[in-house]
């Protein structure tokens, strides 16, 4: 009879049963949620949060910017209601008080004579933004620049200073976009060039080079800037100095963004001030308040300075190249008018 052999598994491999491991959309779906309670829990934190200064500071920035009711509707969830949003906008624009002692002529100042055609840029590193200073000796080399396309589309601070065969610019005031074309395409507020009434503008501060090369800065009608001898003009505000005295107190009331000013020294010397800001180098570069940039003029020795159009227009051009970092996402944005300087 046969012996019946024992065959026994151990010669059979045995299979390794491995535990599922998360599929990928799982691990997706989980890093959205983590993302979508740090996003929900930010938005509460600042705009309803205990902290009142963290909800100005974020407020302020976000209406000194460009749409700045889409932005606040992403960044709050909706919470910041339309009134606290023109309460904020009515401080961030209009508030700070224009001085309205009247500008005597006879004080005017008469740069006529300076021939000096250097220009100087620097460096400045504050706390949280860090700044290109340009220095123009000639103040009557300093030209307002209108779009070529007013009606339709601004340029670039850079094309305006190509067009014109200059040497350097700076953005300069408010603007409105035109059906959406683009931006840049009408200036706002009282703007002339070359003695030419290019905008004619209602109440509301303007900045305005004499012939002689005054910077002067008001409340004034054209007629009265004809008098004084304006050549070239635009509007912004507010005033940041004036008779070698700051006007803010406080931080200004527009938080932390990327500027530009423009100042005048008491032997001529111009002023350029452009900053940076919204991170663009980093978590350190917040941008710089509205006092900061005044007391940056007052170092500088200003006599008179002027804030500007800031956020993502904030530009300066020197020799062709841009000396700072627009933080439009597009590089230089579109704008109506700018500083420029003319060649020697």
């Amino acid at each position: 009879m046969a012996r019946a052999t024992n065959i026994t598994n151990n010669s059979v491999p045995k299979r390794t049963v491995k535990k599922p491991k998360k599929t990928f959309k799982r691990r997706l779906f989980s890093a959205f949620l983590a993302l979508g309670y740090i996003y929900i829990s930010s938005s509460l934190l600042i705009f309803k949060g205990p902290f009142q200064s963290l909800k100005d500071y974020a407020i302020e920035s976000i209406v000194s910017s460009h749409h700045p009711q889409l932005w606040l509707g992403l960044f709050s969830l909706n919470t910041v209601s339309n009134k606290e949003i023109q309460q904020y906008t009515n401080t961030a624009y209009g508030t700070t008080p224009v001085p309205t002692t009247p500008l005597d002529p006879t004080k005017l100042k008469d740069y006529k004579n300076i021939t000096d055609n250097t220009i100087q840029v620097e460096d400045y590193q504050g706390k949280t933004f860090s700044a290109k200073i340009m220095l123009i000796r000639d103040p009557k080399r300093v030209k307002v620049a209108v779009t070529s396309q007013m009606g339709k589309v601004g340029e670039t601070v850079s094309e305006m200073v190509r067009e014109n065969h200059a040497v350097a610019g700076i953005n300069g005031g408010s603007f409105q976009d035109v059906g959406w074309h683009g931006t840049g395409g009408n200036p706002q507020g009282t703007t002339i060039h070359n003695g030419q009434v290019i905008v004619q503008g209602g109440d509301g501060n303007v900045i305005g080079i004499t012939r002689n090369g005054d910077l002067i800065s008001g409340n004034y009608s054209i007629k009265k800037l004809q008098e004084f001898g304006v050549d070239e003009a635009l509007s912004f505000d507010p005033i940041l100095v004036k008779d070698g005295v700051g006007m803010l107190q406080s931080s200004g009331g527009r938080g932390y963004a990327p500027r530009t000013a423009i100042g005048q020294k008491e032997d001529g010397t111009i002023i350029f001030i452009v900053t940076d800001g919204r991170m663009i180098h980093g978590p350190q570069n917040l941008g710089a308040s509205l006092r900061d940039v005044q007391d940056l003029m007052l170092q500088y020795g200003a006599i008179t300075a002027i804030n500007l159009d800031g956020g993502s227009s904030s530009t300066m051009v020197y020799n062709g190249k841009l000396v700072n970092e627009p933080t439009d996402v597009l590089g230089e944005r579109k704008v109506a008018t700018a500083f420029i300087v003319m060649p020697e």
